[in-house]
């Protein structure tokens, strides 16, 4: 009886033991893949942001989709780059892009008062090359390559990826996420301008807007760029709701303007070189410092630029326009400052793709940002720029919900 007893008591033991591993087990039971909501898990402990997928990412549901470049509207008669080039005029605004796009996943996670995002999409380029400049031995001029492409050959920006997220009560964006702010069709008043823009419609409206750009977010801690999107009264081309939060953006114009040596003709020409430095696409204020990096402080006639401490001549080569391997950056890095760098963020090219790994305080304290309460529901948008300065693949009407714990 005592052994009949014993057993019962070792089975009931057991089966409790089994359900409770079971139990421990399935606290974060295997999501299935959604096209269009992200479940944010409750990790155990906060992510290391350095660009890796640790297993701890494993218990997250995935969202995952294709982006897209739309079409953004005929560009009219509008010439972006300002130079009379040859441009794909009456064509669309996100010419020669449209169509384009990439596959991509994302994941998220929440521990303590910081939420976790995990966005891996595949692209086999790592777009760094953003607006070299170059010299045009035709004209004698230094020109930077083109921020806005004219044809798939004149490609040269960098990669990019963006969020939005409603700050405010802004009207449509839960039914339309991206394009309640996207404004088609806009009259020109100047040849520069784009016909579409984004910005809400309605005073006091705040659409949150992380922006991660590979040259320009190259700096040390790595973050993204946060900024928003504010109200502007409907009108032309010109109106553009974009804009900073508040604080100093980390990159700044490599370029300054200077008069032609023995002339009174003034042209533009890079602020800052590496001597002899060659493939690389930004400059750092620490290499500004250290004298590593050198201020040009004259150009003549031939475009041979003089510094503090010798002389580059372009006819020596290698600043040829696309392929020259001298050519100098566009921009110059430093630190962001203030609420700019809310956003951390750390993001690797693989070869065949990007990770990013980045995070933020559920609420930061400031007025232009989302503010993410666990108990509620966040329709966003996402887009890639794949080597592009405007035209962006899109995946809109997406919505973020908080796991119960």
């Amino acid at each position: 009886m005592k052994r009949t007893q014993k057993l019962a008591t070792y089975v009931v033991i057991l089966i409790f033991g089994m359900a409770m591993f079971s139990t421990s087990c399935n606290k974060h039971p295997e999501h299935e893949p959604s096209t269009s909501e992200l479940l944010v898990e409750v990790f155990e402990e906060a992510p290391v942001l350095d660009g890796t997928v640790d297993e701890m990412w494993e218990i997250c549901q995935v969202l995952e989709g294709t982006a897209t470049v739309p079409s953004a509207g005929s560009r009219g008669d509008a010439d972006f780059n300002g130079d009379g080039s040859t441009a794909p005029t009456g064509g669309d605004v996100f010419d020669p892009y449209k169509g384009e796009s990439n596959n991509f996943t994302l994941r998220a996670g929440v521990f303590g008062d910081m939420i976790y995002f995990l966005l891996e999409w595949d692209d086999t380029e790592d777009s760094k090359d953003r607006q070299s400049w170059y010299f045009d031995a035709d004209t004698k001029r230094w020109e930077g390559q083109h921020k806005y492409a004219n044809d798939d050959s004149d490609k040269f920006y960098e990669d990019k990826f963006a969020f939005l997220w409603a700050a405010t009560d802004v009207a449509g964006f839960a039914d339309n996420t991206c394009y309640a702010t996207c404004h088609q069709g806009l009259s020109l008043t100047d040849p520069s301008q784009k016909t579409a823009r984004h910005y809400t419609s309605n005073e006091g409206e705040i659409v949150d807007m992380w922006h991660w750009k590979r040259v320009r977010c190259s700096i040390d801690p790595t973050i993204l760029d946060d900024q928003q999107m504010v109200y502007k009264p409907a009108g032309d081309a010109g109106t553009n709701g974009r804009t900073g939060d508040e604080g100093d953006a980390g990159y700044h114009n490599n370029k300054q303007e200077l008069g032609i040596t023995g002339t009174e003709d003034t042209v533009n020409v890079p602020l800052y070189v590496i001597p002899d430095g060659t493939d690389y696409y930004w400059i750092t204020k620490t290499e500004i410092d250290n004298g590593t990096a050198k201020l040009v402080t004259a150009v003549d006639a031939e475009g041979i630029l003089t510094y503090d401490g010798g002389t580059i001549n372009p006819a020596d080569g290698g600043y040829e326009t696309k392929t020259g391997t001298k050519r100098f950056p566009s921009v110059w890095l430093e630190n962001f400052t203030g609420s700019k760098k809310d956003v951390l963020c750390t993001a690797k090219h693989t070869g065949s793709g990007w990770i990013a790994e980045f995070s933020r305080k559920l609420n930061t304290g400031n007025a232009d940002d989302v503010v993410f309460d666990i108990t509620k529901e966040y329709p966003f948008g996402l887009a890639l720029f794949n080597n592009a300065a405007i035209a962006h693949e899109i995946k809109t009407n997406l919505l973020m919900k908080f796991e119960e714990e």
